[in-house]
């Protein structure tokens, strides 16, 4: 039986990258993983949120996480659980660490990407001063964790016969109610970027609900609303994964975002014109894309919702995260099966 100890399980990223695997634990100890509280361990789990303090430099935040690996006494793995093109801090640490693996949910397919300079390194926000130059040195340690932000959830199917009242949700955060520094660079300003041009592009030309002045509401409400919404738009923020792209199958709404066809995952059920609509992060096609819809509600919602629903029940089975990291682990040379 191979032992794993979660560290720090109840930090806050921790906890929703750690999630997953918790509730995989039956299946996990059918194949020979389980989790442990004690010191008598064969692999120390350290997640993000214990190695890397966005609020700091990244050289301050860097050195930090590698005192706290420091500490650790056993062998150990990094596991970060944050979206495919943040390698930022994470990556860094295990760079100059021991760490025997790199575990993180998805990834770039082309990681020559992650050798350009992007703005903390996600591609979608454009040209910035961060990057990988060795990614190619790193690659053979870092594997995928056979989970993703959707495994976070556990939808319950809703019955959507009844006719939606508004046309599109747009029930996200914007603009932002406080300004968010990750390593001295203001996130909003690209977060907002993206959401605004969203409402520039949609004007007043659709009945349209959302937010004001980016303030939350109940959930109850929260939830109403994209309930009573034929499209549901995700635009990207600090990841390309959230938990409304699987709330629009479970409310029986079409899920719209810009296209994520370049992450690589684990599962990965995006299907543009399967289970949601692919636009342009720009938005440019998205009027286009929008009417295209409205005018074939119908026949496009069955099979869109039908399809993605489908495609979560087959891909995210937490049996299938045992059967991945059974491979991840029979291929580490020190690990020995009893």
């Amino acid at each position: 039986m191979i032992k794993i100890k979660l560290i720090e399980l109840e930090e806050h990223r921790n906890e929703t990258t750690f999630r997953p695997f918790i509730f995989a634990k039956n299946y996990l100890r059918e194949i020979g993983i389980e989790f442990t509280n004690s010191d008598d361990y064969d692999y120390a789990w350290v997640a993000q949120a214990s190695i890397i303090d966005k609020q700091k430099s990244l050289k301050e935040s860097v050195d930090n996480g590698l005192e706290f690996l420091s500490k650790i006494t056993g062998d150990y793995m990094i596991l970060d659980g944050q979206d495919a093109t943040t390698l930022i801090g994470t990556i860094d640490v295990f760079r100059e660490s021991n760490a025997k693996l790199f575990l993180k949910n998805s990834y770039l397919k082309d990681f020559d990407l992650y050798k350009k300079g992007w703005a903390n390194g996600r591609m979608y926000w454009g040209e910035g001063d961060y990057s990988v130059p060795d990614i190619d040195e790193l690659k053979p340690k870092m594997k995928l964790t056979g989970c993703n932000w959707l495994h976070t959830i556990q939808p319950s199917w809703q019955d959507y016969s009844q006719e939606k009242i508004h046309d599109i949700s747009c029930m996200f955060g914007y603009p932002s109610t406080q300004i968010v520094y990750e390593h001295g660079l203001s996130q909003a300003d690209y977060y907002d970027v993206h959401r605004k041009n969203l409402f520039d592009t949609l004007g007043d030309k659709y009945n349209m609900v959302s937010l004001v002045n980016g303030v939350r509401v109940p959930h109850q409400e929260y939830y109403q609303k994209m309930f009573n919404s034929k499209i549901i738009m995700a635009p990207l923020g600090c990841g390309e994964m959230a938990p409304r792209d699987i709330e629009s199958a479970m409310f029986g709404s079409i899920l719209v975002k810009p296209d994520v066809s370049y992450i690589y995952s684990k599962p990965f059920i995006y299907e543009d014109n399967e289970t949601y609509i692919a636009v342009n992060y720009d938005w440019s096609n998205l009027e286009e894309k929008l009417d295209y819809i409205l005018s074939n509600y119908n026949e496009l919602r069955e099979n869109l919702v039908q399809n993605m629903r489908k495609k979560y029940v087959e891909e995210y089975h937490y049996s299938k995260i045992a059967l991945h990291l059974y491979d991840v682990f029979n291929n580490l040379e020190e690990v020995t099966h009893e």
